[in-house]
């Protein structure tokens, strides 16, 4: 080998060795010098730990103040994590003894994920004087075992019931730890996976407002994740408290009357099973017509949402979400569905009157006249209609007759016949030989009594916001062939007269919910205005249960929709319902007995419900009228016992001592149901 080839050799290597060191100290570099700020921040992260103190949830008032949810401190024993095995394993042991816990379930609770590994874990919530004694008089049992005050809502105002439920519990909802669908929605608004947050009822719907802005502790740790110092401080912000609507006191007596109504209804017996009813559930709303301010929202069966605040255990959480005890969590106010039988009559009456399908001359039967109020009718407790030997029968209660009766006496007595007679009047107006591809379409006047109902609401959410709000449900054409697709059957593609009839008595495929018939009888009473239910009234600065109230800002009256109703109408079917009350042969006289005429009118019904005892319901309204010259309060009651026969007997009770308090009786004389009877 050459001398001149060894240069070259050795000047190749040399410039291989050099490109090599260039680009290890280039990267030497950027890592030490180039890169150091964003390392620098990655280490500051590693060392810095932030823990999170929920902040004092806001409080719930009624409409005067009155405290229905409020906050309390308990006594906690906790756990702190940072043991050594030897301490661990001696404080679990010593704790199960104390807390009658098994050594396992609370060795699950301290690695449980849900926790922060820096915060202390909460293992007894309430803890009897007893155990934080023992624990504090014997510290060398419990390594790292401490007594801490905490905050959890409290429910002040109780019932005489089982369990002691707290008054309101459908309508205030509870707060429970987040789970993984909330979290995944509410990360971005600052939750953390160990969070609370409202569940249903006003917890849920004013969340945002309550929960307030947690207290955030910044920690310095070492190498070893070891506690060195606190850092920062982020001082807490006490949630707002919420005042609703809702009076207390109307709340109670709704709930307990409601209770009672029940209670009494289960010693009757149903006179066509021969069994007694069962009364399993019910609900009662009072509505302000002229607000649509909700003043009393209750359901039954209710349960004990103070539970939820420390956890409520699998075995009683399964128990409520059991359908065979009742569903105690569902909200029969809003998300219940029912036919509404004859509390529907109103509605098919304005419709009636509205449209003036054609109707016998009670002077010569061969001449048709419009239906107006001059109408009557011969009520011998039944209807016929049909081909010879292929008749349907449509009776009264009991096949009980009610001789001439005209639109005043129709809906005092609630004579089913009668409104058979004017379902079958729109059919033989408007829709004898309807083909299958006719119009669906509500102008057409066959479906003006759907019409009517939709008017006033029916068949849509209220949009009161609380979660699960039933939407409910008026049959037409496009309904029954939509639930008949397929079926070869040519009757079930059209509207049949038997369609129209049971429509008319709020029977067959109609449903609605308590809080729908309470706003559409609003609509029926103050002139023709839905409003959306409102819940609360105003935003109020945390701590007003402590002192002077401050108002952070008026929370204003729900939006509201002028409707075209017919005051004329309504004027003449206003009388019958009055007679309901106030008539000797009212069906809902028995519950009205000593009252003054003029200051209720009502609807009581009946209805029907298949494989199910009958359901009762009553619907009043006090003041019947308001004069726009001297305005007061409009209230309107609505009582609906599933299974609980007849309204008259059962519901129109529990509604008149609902009045009774909202009349101004602070303690109104006990529920007296009756005897079933004819609705």
């Amino acid at each position: 080998m050459t001398d001149a080839n060894s240069r070259l050799r050795l000047t190749v290597v040399g410039f291989v060795v050099f490109a090599l060191f260039s680009a290890l100290f280039a990267r030497l570099w950027f890592l030490q010098v180039g890169n150091s700020t964003s390392y620098a921040a990655e280490t500051a992260q590693n060392r810095i730990r932030t823990i999170r103190e929920p902040a004092i949830r806001g409080a719930i008032v009624d409409r005067n103040g009155k405290v229905m949810v409020q906050n309390t401190l308990v006594d906690t024993i906790t756990v702190n994590r940072n043991l050594t095995p030897e301490e661990r394993k001696v404080t679990v042991k010593n704790l199960s003894g104390v807390l009658q816990q098994s050594p396992e379930s609370i060795d699950a609770e301290l690695d449980s994920p849900k926790y922060s590994v820096y915060e202390p874990v909460p293992l007894a919530q309430n803890a009897t004087y007893e155990q934080l004694v023992y624990v504090r008089e014997h510290p060398e049992l419990f390594p790292g075992v401490s007594a801490e005050r905490r905050s959890i809502r409290e429910y002040p105002a109780r019932l005489g019931f089982d369990d002691n439920p707290p008054v309101g519990a459908h309508l205030l909802g509870y707060v429970g730890l987040i789970n993984k669908s909330e979290y995944k929605i509410q990360k971005r608004a600052g939750y953390s996976p160990n969070d609370y947050i409202g569940k249903q009822g006003i917890e849920q719907l004013f969340e945002s407002e309550l929960k307030g802005k947690p207290r955030e502790r910044k920690l310095e740790v070492d190498s070893r994740g070891r506690l060195v110092r606190e850092a920062e401080v982020v001082a807490p912000e006490a949630g707002r408290d919420i005042q609703l609507t809702v009076d207390l006191d109307v709340q109670k007596v709704a709930e307990e009357s409601l209770r009672d109504g029940m209670d009494q209804a289960r010693r009757y017996t149903d006179r066509i099973t021969g069994e007694k009813y069962r009364a399993s559930g019910g609900s009662v709303v009072v509505l302000d017509a002229q607000t649509g301010d909700v003043v009393a929202l209750a359901s039954a069966p209710t349960y004990n949402i103070s539970k939820f605040t420390t956890g409520i255990p699998t075995d009683e959480f399964n128990f409520l979400t059991d359908p065979a005890n009742g569903l105690p969590l569902t909200n029969r106010a809003v998300q219940g569905l029912y036919a509404p039988g004859s509390t529907f009559k109103p509605f098919t009456l304005y419709a009636a009157l509205h449209d003036k399908p054609l109707a016998p001359d009670p002077e010569d039967p061969t001449l048709d006249k419009p239906f107006d109020e001059s109408f009557s009718f011969y009520d011998k407790g039944f209807i016929k209609f049909g081909a010879a030997g292929n008749e349907e029968t449509f009776q009264n209660a009991g096949k009980q007759a009610n001789g001439i009766v005209d639109i005043n006496k129709a809906m005092t007595v609630s004579s089913d016949v009668f409104f058979y007679n004017i379902g079958l009047l729109y059919w033989r107006t408007w829709g004898r030989g309807e083909p299958a591809e006719s119009s669906t379409n509500l102008d057409d006047p066959q479906y003006g009594i759907q019409r009517a109902a939709k008017l006033f609401g029916f068949s849509r959410p209220t949009g009161i916001g609380l979660p699960g709000e039933a939407r409910g449900r008026i049959p037409d054409l496009t309904f029954k062939r939509a639930v008949n697709a397929g079926n070869p059957d040519g009757s079930t593609q059209i509207w049949l007269p038997g369609d129209g009839m049971n429509l008319a008595v709020g029977q067959g495929d109609v449903l609605v919910t308590p809080l729908q018939l309470a706003t559409a009888y609003a609509t029926f009473a103050n002139g023709g205005t839905i409003h959306q239910p409102r819940l609360a009234k105003a935003i109020l600065e945390g701590g007003s249960t402590l002192g002077q109230p401050q108002v952070v800002r008026e929370l204003p009256e729900q939006p509201a929709k002028k409707v075209a109703i017919d005051q004329t109408i309504v004027d003449k079917i206003i009388p019958g319902l009055e007679g309901a009350v106030c008539s000797d042969d009212g069906t809902a006289h028995g519950a009205f007995r000593d009252y003054p005429c003029g200051v209720v009118m009502g609807k009581t019904g009946t209805a029907e419900v298949p494989n199910k005892q009958d359901t009762a319901l009553f619907v009043g309204v006090t003041p019947p009228r308001v004069d726009p010259a001297n305005p007061q309060p409009q209230y309107v009651v609505v009582v609906v016992v599933e299974e609980g026969g007849f309204g008259g007997s059962v519901a129109a009770p529990i509604a008149r001592r609902v009045i009774d308090a909202l009349r101004g009786d602070p303690n109104p004389p006990p529920v007296r149901t009756n005897p079933p009877s004819v609705d």
